[in-house]
C-alpha cells in the first residue's frame, strides 16, 4: 500500500461512515428524541415551574393582604389587597399558554374553579347576605362562577379602582377571605401537582395540607397528575415525545389561548355588546389580561418567564433549525399581537370595558382596532399550529 492510499482509505471510511449515519433512521430518531427531551426539560424548568411558583407566592401574599383587610379594614389595607390581587392575576394569566395537565377539566379542574366567567352575581350576593359561606372549606366546595379570581376582584374593585373601605361590609369581607382561601388552595395544589409535594417550600406544603378535601382531590382522586413535571419532561404523560412537544403549541397550549383571546375574550363581548361578558372588568384589567396571555405564549415559545430569562433551548430553537422563516414569522406575529391588543385601549387610555360600553351605546369608532386584534390572534394561532409539520 503506498502512502497515498494510507490517507485515502481512512478518508473514504470516514465519508462512508458519515453517509451511513445520515441515512440511519435509528440515529436520526435518537437525535430527534434528544432534541425533544431538551425542549421539554427547558420548557418545564424555565417557564412552567417558575410561573406556577411565582403564582403560588403571589397567592400567599394576596391571602395575607385580604386577611389583614378583614382584621383591620382601611383604605390603605384595601389598596394593598387590590395590589396583591393584581400581582397574582398577572402570573395566572401568564400561565394560560399551558392550560393542560393538572389544571385542566380532565384532571383537577383548577382553571374552571378559579377563573370561571361571567360570575353568578345574584348567587354571590345572596350567599354574602345570608352568611352561608364563612370559611374557605365551604367556599372550596362551590362552583367556580361564585368563587375564584373574579369574585375576589368584584369584592375589591369598582370602575377600575379599589373600593372605598367604607363601602365594604363585614359580610363581604368574610366572603372575600373565604373565597381567597379556596383560591389559594387551588393555586398551591396546582404547583404541588407539577412540582411534587416534597419539592415545594414548607409554607406551601403546610397550606396545601390545611384542607383535607383539597389533598384528597389530588393525591387520592387524581394521583396520576402528581409530580407531573417529571413525567411530562420525559414524554411519559403522552403517547410519544412528539405528542408531548405538541402540547406546548397545541389547542391546550399556545395556539389555544391565542384563539381564545381573539374570539372569546375580545370578539364575543364586543360583537355581542355585553359588558358583563368582559373578563376582569371590575378592575379594568381586561387588556392587561389579554397582553399577559400573549406573553405566556411568548414565554412558552422562547423559554423563560420574560425577556431577561430566555433560554438557549426552547420550542423556537427546534422550529428555527427546521424552518427559520417560520420561526421569524412566529416571533414577529407575537409582537404584532401585543401591539394590536394595546391599540384597542389606545395604549392605556381606555379599558376594554369602556370600549365595549361605547359600542353598546352605538359607537363604532373602535371597530377597526378590535377587528385587527381579533385577526392577528387568529393568525398567531394558525402559525403556531403549523409547527406540527415540523414535530411529526
Amino acid at each position: 500500500m503506498n502512502v497515498k492510499n494510507l490517507f485515502f482509505y481512512p478518508a473514504l471510511i470516514a465519508i462512508c461512515a458519515g453517509l451511513f449515519a445520515c441515512g440511519n433512521d435509528s440515529d436520526d430518531d435518537d437525535d430527534r428524541d434528544e432534541q425533544y427531551l431538551a425542549v421539554l426539560n427547558n420548557y418545564v424548568e424555565s417557564t412552567v415551574l417558575p410561573t406556577y411558583k411565582a403564582l403560588a407566592e403571589a397567592a400567599l401574599v394576596m391571602r395575607t393582604a385580604n386577611q389583614a383587610l378583614k382584621t383591620a379594614p382601611s383604605d390603605a389595607a384595601m389598596n394593598a389587597a387590590a395590589d396583591a390581587w393584581m400581582a397574582a392575576r398577572i402570573w395566572w394569566e401568564k400561565s394560560e399558554a399551558f392550560l393542560f395537565g393538572p389544571v385542566g377539566d380532565e384532571a383537577l379542574s383548577i382553571d374552571g374553579h378559579i377563573d370561571d366567567w361571567p360570575l353568578e352575581l345574584l348567587d354571590i350576593q345572596r350567599s354574602i347576605e345570608s352568611g352561608t359561606v364563612t370559611t374557605g372549606a365551604q367556599a372550596w366546595e362551590l362552583e367556580g362562577n361564585v368563587i375564584g379570581f373574579h369574585v375576589t376582584e368584584y369584592l375589591l374593585f369598582r370602575d377600575g379602582q379599589p373600593r372605598p373601605c367604607a363601602q365594604v361590609t363585614d359580610k363581604e369581607l368574610t366572603y372575600l377571605t373565604a373565597a381567597t382561601d379556596a383560591l389559594v388552595w387551588d393555586i398551591i395544589s396546582l404547583y404541588v401537582a407539577w412540582k411534587g409535594e416534597d419539592s415545594v417550600p414548607t409554607e406551601m406544603k403546610t397550606v396545601f395540607r390545611e384542607n383535607q378535601a383539597v389533598v384528597d382531590h389530588l393525591i387520592k382522586d387524581n394521583a396520576a397528575y402528581m409530580n407531573y413535571a417529571e413525567g411530562f419532561k420525559k414524554g411519559l404523560k403522552h403517547s410519544s415525545l412528539a405528542a408531548a412537544v405538541s402540547e406546548i403549541f397545541s389547542a391546550g397550549g399556545a395556539s389555544g389561548i391565542a384563539e381564545e383571546v381573539g374570539i372569546t375574550k375580545i370578539q364575543a363581548p364586543y360583537n355581542d355588546k355585553k359588558i358583563e361578558d368582559v373578563e376582569s372588568w371590575y378592575s379594568w384589567h381586561s387588556l392587561d389580561d389579554y397582553t399577559n396571555n400573549i406573553l405566556s405564549i411568548k414565554n412558552a415559545y422562547l423559554g423563560g418567564t420574560d425577556d431577561n430569562t430566555r433560554t438557549a433551548t426552547a420550542l423556537s430553537t427546534l422550529v428555527k433549525a427546521a424552518n427559520a422563516e417560520l420561526d421569524a414569522n412566529i416571533k414577529a406575529k407575537i409582537e404584532e399581537t401585543l401591539t394590536k391588543i394595546a391599540a384597542i385601549g389606545q395604549n392605556g387610555t381606555l379599558s376594554f370595558y369602556e370600549v365595549v360600553k361605547a359600542h353598546k351605546d352605538g359607537s363604532n369608532e373602535h371597530d377597526q382596532r378590535v377587528d385587527a386584534a381579533v385577526d392577528v390572534c387568529r393568525e398567531l394561532a394558525d402559525l403556531l399550529n403549523t409547527i406540527s409539520n415540523i414535530v411529526y
